[in-house]
């Protein structure tokens, strides 16, 4: 028996193109552990990897009706509008191969009741954690026993669903062999460790607890196991640089502080190393910082999420202002200046929450480069099936679908001020982030990176004034209700804004495609690009 495991090309959204809720960091590792667990059981696994390769569909068709296998994997990601296309290049496949398809990851297991109706193609999604259910799959498939006895299978049964009990969560996640990397994942993403898997949060916007199970909690693997991954992958990288893709890397409150110094123990027998985290903000104590600089840390995505007590309460972040506050001091205290999660515009967002946010933004100096204040100054809340938000927006019907996909919801503000100062910053933001993208813009992000005396650094840094500026002007009218909230004043207002930024650019925008290359990471819930450079970590997903 052999197993093809596919990852397709995920395609760059003109709307999304620096939103990463889709899926989350860790999904880079996803096709990995499966093919290793395959592997250990003596199942020949191999992995196309034709999103970091850069096939195009047609490409990607070619390439696996070329080969020969018995069951093919497919990692669905949701893709946002090119989610069609990817559909239609599996149906297509479905034509000249005559194997089980059979899908996992985030998207299916949230959306398979859809995906199976829609597509009588496919023949199996996995609901949750994939690889003890697709070595199962495969195990009775090679013995003839029927299919749908599989815990955490999702199947037709003529025109019904058919869907067996959820598959238990890996309690000890040391149990996994290490994940099989490609060629091209080492090449292009490098050294990423998953350290465990889950949440001890609750917010709404994240589907990460939701994804494994209601009440299932975090999930550590030993700092020892971490260890000995790390030291095998070293071996095959360029340059001594890991990320640990954890949704949570702390972990439990007490404890986890206790691991991570025990991680950080063991790093700092590996010279010369460099790392990145991902953290909550009230996870960030200095007993546990401190030893983790010392092994090499120099990279933290925080997931702050707002600077309004209200927008954090209506989250159930579970966290403070204060508390975020605090951890941004303590890393800037050790040299680290934190790449931020922020959502500036939440569903039930009214304009005081928008002024908090600006304000926090504003006083801990997170708006000082127009790469991360176009990102910062107009996110929104992305709304995605598996998460509470989508449930409760659904119920208080305030909810309609995206036309890719009834997987993405799109929401009215219930403050009509905020929905217009939303609709006003947000394509002006995404007009600067696109020209930001293009190599032949004034203000090329990856030029400013490199030179900060280079002449479009200044004139990135007047855009960065004059947006801060237009911003807080055009809360200030909203909140004193000086502006006649019509289509055609937003109209106007976007136009003009537009054409201000054009001005102030030395030679006139081409507008052709965008080659934007900000290299995306992220974690479910903490939906910016963060504050630093983007350059730092490599698309994984």
């Amino acid at each position: 028996m052999k197993v093809l495991l596919l990852e397709h090309p995920r395609g760059r959204s003109a709307v999304h193109f620096n939103d990463i809720a889709n899926t989350p960091l860790s999904s880079c590792l996803t096709s990995g552990y499966i093919a290793s667990l395959l592997q250990v059981n003596d199942i020949e696994t191999e992995i196309l990897d034709a999103n970091l390769t850069r096939y195009s569909f047609r490409q990607m068709i070619e390439e696996v009706i070329g080969k020969e296998f018995d069951i093919l994997g497919i990692h669905l990601v949701y893709s946002w509008e090119y989610t069609s296309g990817v559909l239609h290049a599996i149906d297509e496949i479905s034509h000249s191969i005559e194997v089980p398809i059979i899908l996992y990851g985030f998207y299916p297991t949230f959306d398979y009741a859809s995906i199976l109706k829609s597509h009588r193609f496919i023949d199996y999604t996995i609901i949750g954690e994939p690889e003890f259910v697709f070595l199962q799959f495969c195990k009775f498939l090679k013995k003839g026993k029927d299919i749908k006895g599989v815990n955490g299978l999702a199947c037709r049964n003529g025109n019904e669903l058919t869907t067996a009990k959820k598959q238990s969560v890996i309690e000890n996640l040391d149990l996994l062999p290490f994940p099989y990397r490609t060629k091209e994942q080492l090449d292009y993403i490098g050294g990423n460790i998953l350290g465990s898997r889950g949440c001890y949060g609750n917010c709404t916007f994240c589907y990460i607890n939701n994804f494994y199970g209601k009440g299932c909690g975090w999930r550590g693997r030993s700092p020892e196991n971490i260890y000995q991954e790390i030291k095998t992958v070293l071996k095959s990288l360029s340059t001594r640089y890991i990320y640990f893709v954890d949704a949570n890397f702390f972990g439990q409150r007490g404890q986890g502080q206790l691991r991570a110094e025990k991680i950080a123990e063991y790093l700092q027998d590996e010279k010369g190393l460099k790392f990145g985290l991902e953290s909550r903000v009230n996870d960030i104590q200095e007993g546990s910082l401190k030893a983790l600089v010392q092994a090499g840390l120099q990279d933290v995505f925080l997931g702050v999420e707002s600077g309004s007590k209200h927008s954090l309460r209506r989250m159930r972040k579970g966290t403070t202002v204060e508390q975020g506050v605090r951890a941004i001091e303590l890393l800037r205290n050790y040299g680290i200046e934190p790449y931020i999660g922020f959502i500036m515009f939440e569903s039930d967002s009214e304009l005081q929450d928008v002024r908090d946010n600006l304000t926090f933004l504003k006083n801990n100096n997170l708006l000082e480069k127009l790469i991360t204040t176009v990102d910062l100054l107009y996110h929104p809340h992305i709304v995605l099936m598996g998460t509470d938000s989508y449930i409760s927006l659904q119920k208080e019907n305030r909810m309609s679908f995206s036309p890719h996909s009834s997987y993405q919801g799109t929401f009215s503000f219930k403050d009509e001020r905020v929905q217009f100062l939303a609709d006003v910053v947000s394509p002006l933001c995404h007009y600067l982030l696109t020209q930001m993208g293009r190599s032949d813009s004034p203000i090329y992000w990856r030029r400013n990176d490199l030179d900060t005396n280079h002449c479009s650094c200044k004139i990135s840094d007047r855009l960065n004034q004059w947006l801060l500026e237009y911003f807080e002007d055009m809360l200030r009218r909203l909140e004193c209700r000086a502006v006649v909230l019509t289509d055609e004043i937003k109209s106007r207002y976007i136009n003009e804004s537009i054409d201000l930024t054009n001005k102030m650019m030395p030679r006139p925008v081409i507008s052709a495609k965008p080659d934007i290359d900000f290299d995306q990471r992220g974690q479910a819930g903490c939906h910016s690009l963060g504050s630093g450079s983007p350059e730092t970590f490599k698309t994984t997903i």
